[in-house]
């Protein structure tokens, strides 16, 4: 019989005989040993057994089976079965040899000994059960079992520290479900007791120290720290004693105590009670007890890498509290970067960390000083250009970024004193607007900067006659490369007004201020964009701009509310008729309402769920449009702030993150403290928009064959044709549904406003048609938005195309309707 140590690696060969000769060792004890003995050395033989394990690269136990064998017919013999039918009986025993096991499985009568048992046991209040199953070497059960037996001892008064011990042993982490039960208060005596027994005895054996304890809150008592001081063993050790938790009076002695002491012990008890959080008593050691209110300041400021928006007023009030001198000796002591910057002591740390897109040190920038030769123009335009390295990110990540900006954003406001972030950008793009040159003389040419609505363009004329391209000597000049400069960034003001706030003001229905109101069409951006969306004024008016009254607060209208007041469909008419182009879709906004379905089910929206996308493209769309695909929500993949305390939660299920595969979409719930609510006391507008979202991303990124859009985007484009209909008098045109029927001179007509399929009835399908067909919008058709959406240029182009099938001359189409007609 082949021996199994020959199908072991050569690099692990070595470990599984050292760990035989251990375990052979182990064996001959046992066989020597009285049954009393053998209860300590069970546990000292698991213990061997994992350490041999790791060392033997995983394979020890395979190679051992025999020697196990033969621990197990020891045990046995010491521990005979009394009743097979016992559970109890069968579990209190120091080793779980095989033939028990068989034993329990035909007791318990399933696989889930422990899990089966305990249950029964904390049903029944066994205490003697609850006992044995905390001990028993069957297993191991999950920690909220393990948390809840300590629970019930501690209710009867039968929590002893060989229970604590116990549980402690099997499962480094239990104190997560321990606390906030009522036996915590005991559990953490009992832990203090051992871990005071693990310090002061030297251990005979194997033991596994204080890194038994790595998730337990830190022992209590000043007897702790004097001993880290003194320690000589593991320095870990010593750092886990010497956070132990102190009261008032303990911090005192200690501080009298370390007087006394070394300059390098106090130092090192300063690191401890730093990560004990009560290191502000220490700082009287260190001439620096004026320096606890910024210290304290400095401890209610968040950890991590997420940056958070802070008062820099009260920051520099406490800095002038405390001194400046005291405040910058402090920072060498315990450095905290924000800090830093509002003092401006650490401009150049801070510039490498942005750099390397730091979040923390992107927020940090925001908050210092502006140098001498600097002005708030040049910060602004330095975030901006940090601002765009976010593209470059993964989904989440973008979005933080994103966030660090706006904090940096909301800092530089605080240092410049302006009223709010919002106030700070629009006067600096209005600044970059006004400081761009509007014309510049090369030789015998003139460049002028024109604007076509929102559109920067550079317009090149010689003697007054303009000029179609750039001659070479005006594009080397310096000054033609200013106006492009500038003529870029104006470009890229207007694409995040369109896309960033008046996107946000027609999604929102937001509210301006005169001022506000004011601010923005001082831009050119704002100038073209602003007028051509509907707006409510305060006494209720609803109109263009022009047509309101802005000497008061003006709302942006949400197309909800005028689908609410049966004004949708005349004003949707009424901008084509006006060939009024709006920015962002606003009147002819994809709308979503609640359905049946999702008034019966009451908290969860099933309309997307059983799609499939691709995560990779899905998590784009989605983080564009301010989703979080992380998993802080727990059973929620893709989580958004939804409004007045709203969070849009939408589950999926997913392999490993958005990106790894495709993902499978589920549910959509509306959450308030984390808690669902009824979908019918989500805000309507709030709704229509986190659906929008949704259906974007199933719409594009979906896996089930190519996808032009949803039902929902289909009912807008039939909107946007009915409302062509009426303006172009088309009446060879009607919508029917999501198709348009098209009464054409050769045929019938029948385009889907989803696909663009084209049927000809009876039951003919148009289906060669050549690259061009419908591709560039035709000449008669009028989009009444700005943003792009080939697909319904492309749709409405073949309707309108059709509608005049008389003129069609290409011949692929006409022999194709000369068969089908």
């Amino acid at each position: 019989m082949a021996d199994p140590i020959d199908f072991v690696p050569e690099s692990c060969v070595e470990g599984v005989r050292r760990g035989r000769e251990v375990l052979l060792e182990l064996l001959e004890r046992a066989r020597a040993a009285d049954p009393v003995d053998l209860v300590p050395l069970a546990d000292e033989i698991r213990l061997r057994m994992r350490q041999g394990e790791r060392e033997a690269g995983g394979h020890l136990g395979s190679c051992s089976l025999d020697i196990v064998a033969a621990i197990d017919a020891v045990y046995d013999d010491a521990f005979p079965v009394r009743d097979p039918a016992e559970v109890a009986g069968l579990l209190d025993v120091p080793w779980a040899s095989a033939s028990r096991r068989v034993l329990l499985r035909t007791a318990v009568g399933s696989h889930l000994l422990l899990d089966e048992v305990t249950r029964q046991a904390l049903g029944s209040r066994d205490l003697r059960l609850l006992r044995i199953v905390l001990h028993t070497p069957f297993g191991h059960q999950p920690r909220h079992l393990v948390a809840r037996i300590l629970d019930e001892l501690h209710a009867v008064g039968a929590l002893d520290a060989a229970a604590v011990a116990r549980a402690f042993t099997s499962d480094r982490y239990v104190w997560r479900d321990i606390a906030g039960l009522a036996c915590a208060d005991v559990v953490r005596d009992h832990v203090d007791a051992m871990v005071w027994r693990l310090i002061g005895i030297p251990p005979a054996g194997p033991t596994p120290g204080l890194a038994a304890f790595p998730d337990a809150p830190a022992p209590r008592g000043l007897r702790f720290v004097r001993a880290a001081l003194d320690w000589t063993g593991d320095p870990e050790d010593a750092s886990y004693l010497g956070a132990s938790e102190l009261s008032c009076a303990e911090q005192h002695e200690l501080v009298s105590l370390l007087r006394e002491r070394t300059d390098a012990d106090r130092e090192r008890v300063w690191q401890w009670r730093v990560r004990a959080g009560d290191d502000v008593a220490m700082l009287p050691l260190f001439d620096l007890a004026a320096g606890a209110p910024l210290l304290r300041l400095i401890r209610a400021m968040p950890t991590g890498h997420e940056p958070l928006r802070w008062d820099r007023a009260e920051l520099l009030a406490t800095v002038r509290a405390v001194g400046p001198d005291v405040a910058r000796r402090l920072l060498k002591r315990q450095p905290h970067e924000l800090v830093s910057a509002v003092l401006g002591d650490n401009r150049g740390a801070v510039l490498k960390r942005v750099k390397n897109n730091a979040l923390q040190g992107i927020a940090a920038f925001g908050m210092l000083p502006l140098a001498p030769e600097e002005s708030v123009l040049d910060r602004y335009l330095a975030l901006r250009e940090v601002a765009k390295r976010g593209a470059a990110l993964g989904p989440n990540r973008r979005l933080s970024h994103a966030a660090a900006v706006d904090i940096a954003l909301d800092h530089l406001a605080q240092v410049t004193g302006a009223a709010d972030a919002s106030r700070l950008e629009w006067d600096c793009e209005a600044r970059i607007a006004a400081e761009a040159p509007a014309s510049a003389d090369v030789g015998g040419y003139r460049v002028e900067l024109r604007f076509d609505g929102a559109e920067p363009l550079l317009a090149v004329s010689r003697a007054g006659r303009a000029l179609k391209s750039v001659p070479a000597v005006v594009r080397a000049d310096a000054s033609y490369k200013e106006l492009r400069e500038d003529q870029e960034r104006l470009r890229e003001q207007a694409r995040r007004m369109r896309t960033g706030l008046v996107e946000r003001l027609v999604a929102t229905a937001a509210t301006l201020t005169p001022d506000e109101l004011g601010r923005l069409r001082s831009l050119p951006a704002g100038a073209a964009m602003l007028p051509g969306l509907i707006w409510r004024d305060q006494a209720g008016t609803v109109g263009l701009l022009d047509e309101v009254d802005t000497s008061g607060p003006v709302t942006a209208v949400h197309p909800f509310d005028l689908l609410s007041a049966g004004a949708l469909a005349r004003w949707q008419e009424e901008i084509v008729r006006r060939r009024v182009r709006q920015p962002v879709r606003q009147v002819f906004r994809e709308l979503y309402v609640l359905t049946p379905a999702e008034r019966e089910s009451v908290d969860v929206s099933q309309r997307f769920a059983g799609q499939t996308v691709t995560g990779r493209v899905a998590a784009r769309l989605l983080s564009g449009r301010g989703w979080s695909t992380g998993h802080e929500y727990g059973e929620h993949q893709a989580t958004r702030s939804a409004g007045d305390g709203l969070t849009a939660a939408l589950s999926a299920d997913l392999h490993g993150y958005w990106g790894m595969g495709e993902v499978l979409i589920g549910g959509l719930r509306f959450l308030r403290d984390r808690r669902p609510i009824p979908l019918t006391e989500v805000p309507p507008v709030a709704f229509s928009e986190v659906m929008r979202d949704l259906d974007l991303a199933v719409s594009v990124a979906g896996t089930a064959g190519e996808r032009w859009g949803s039902a929902s985007q289909a009912e807008s484009r039939a909107r946007v044709l009915a409302a062509l209909i009426t303006d172009l008098g088309l009446t060879r045109v009607t919508v029917d549904g999501t198709a348009a029927v098209v009464r054409g001179s050769r045929a019938t007509y029948r385009v889907h406003l989803t696909s663009g399929s084209i049927h000809v009835e009876p039951a003919g399908y148009l289906c060669v048609v050549p690259a061009g067909f419908g591709a560039t919008a035709h000449h008669r058709l009028f989009l009444p938005f700005a943003d792009e959406d080939r697909m319904t240029s492309v749709i409405l182009s073949k309707v309108l195309l059709l509608s005049e099938d008389d003129r069609i001359t290409d011949p692929s189409i006409l022999q194709q309707l000369t068969a089908l007609t």
